[in-house]
Order: structure tokens, then sequence, then C-alpha cells
């Protein structure tokens, strides 16, 4: 198992420093840097499971920041600000940040927090990027790449084949498809993931007679096959 990765991203020394040594003494392992500009090529290399961004300056820089990193990554994000006008940390919260706390709140209670969501949600997303072959599905770019080139997928095709990959070897029925993608109940009638799985097909070359990929079990559902050869 790939040891949990954790990214900080602060100005502030000892932020990067106390959190890193709490954080390895679970044998959590962690990347300091100390700008959000820095930090991407992080995300692409180390995969982190959860980004810690520290923002202390101005409530909008922070938000701002936590705006772009959600473009490219869809992990956990725990976010800390100066500000502790309850207001702004719930529009942090509807913004796509999965935990926000003052810059002030002590290192023991930080610390904790990131645990609790790594032990709640990183255990069971499966990695961010995985290769099948000469199929790469990669959900930080949120699309697919088959030897090396994009399969452009939109944003419900990847949503759709995400889904099915985070099952793989698992039939998935059209009700808990549509759950997923639409939060929302199954009519019986509605083809449109039908179509979704045609076009997905068509895009990652994947023959509908003899699938390699996504398979069609008859009267169940969909079922994504992790071919490797």
């Amino acid at each position: 198992m790939n040891q949990t990765t954790v990214l900080l991203i602060s100005k502030r020394a000892e932020i990067n420093t106390d959190i890193k040594q709490l954080l390895e003494q679970d044998n959590i392992r962690t990347c300091p840097v100390g700008r959000w500009e820095q930090a991407q090529t992080f995300i692409v290399s180390e995969q982190p499971q959860l980004i810690l961004l520290d923002s202390p300056g101005p409530v909008v820089a922070g938000l701002t920041a936590c705006r772009e990193i959600r473009t490219s990554y869809q992990g956990l994000l725990m976010l800390l600000f100066g500000d502790a006008d309850e207001n702004l940390h719930t529009l942090a919260l509807s913004m796509g940040v999965d935990s926000s706390l003052p810059c002030d709140s002590g290192l023991q209670l930080i610390t904790a927090q990131i645990k609790a969501l790594l032990r709640r949600f990183a255990s069971s997303e499966p990695p961010a990027v995985q290769t099948f072959g000469r199929l790469t599905i990669d959900a930080n770019k949120r699309d697919v790449f088959v030897a090396d080139q994009a399969a452009q997928l939109s944003t419900v095709e990847f949503n759709l084949f995400w889904s099915l990959v985070k099952k793989a070897g698992c039939v998935v029925s059209r009700s808990d498809i549509h759950r997923d993608l639409y939060n929302s109940p199954y009519n019986g009638y509605d083809r449109g993931i039908d179509i979704y799985i045609s076009r997905i097909r068509q895009k990652i070359g994947d023959d509908p007679i003899t699938p390699r990929y996504l398979k069609t079990v008859r009267g169940a559902g969909y079922q994504f096959v992790a071919a490797t050869d």
C-alpha cells in the first residue's frame, strides 16, 4: 500500500516543520512548500491524499487559491486562514474545502483534524492515477489517456467512468450510476447512461462487441474490467 502523503502549503516555516513532525509520528509522509504556485508540480508527482493550505493573509487570497486548487485537484483540501468569522469559513466549505480552521488553531487540533479527514475519507479512495495497459486514468486531470493521448472526456463522462473504476471488477447497476452522477433516483427509463457509455468507449477505443475495459452485464449494469495486457 502506498504511504499516505499530505502536501503542506505555508509560508510559515514553523507550521511546515511542526506539523511535519507530528504527522510523521503516524507514518504520514509530508511535502512542505512555501507557495501554491510551487505546489502544482507536487500534486502531479506525489499524488497527495490531502492538501493543507495555510493562508494567514487576506481572506480573498486564501479563497482564490482554494478555487485554483480545485481546478486540478479532487482530493481532500483543508484551509487555515486568519479571519475567525463563521460566515467566511462557511463560504470556504461551500467552495469545495473539506475543513476550514482559523490560523491560530493549535497545532494539535490542526493535526488531529488532518488525521480525522484521512481516516474518514482518504482510505476509501483509490489512487488518483491508475494505469491499465495502454489506458491511464488521471483523477487530478479528470481525463483518460490512451497511449499518452488524452481521450478528452466530458465532465459527466469522466464522472461516470471514474465511478466504475472505483468499483473495478464489480457490476454497477444503472440505478447506482445514476445516483452517483445526479444524486437522485433512477426512473428506470432514461437511457442517458447507455449513451455516455457508448461515447466513452468510442473515445478510449474500446470495442463494444468485445470490450477490454467497459463490459455490459445484460439486465444488471456495467463493469470496469481492469485489463492490463
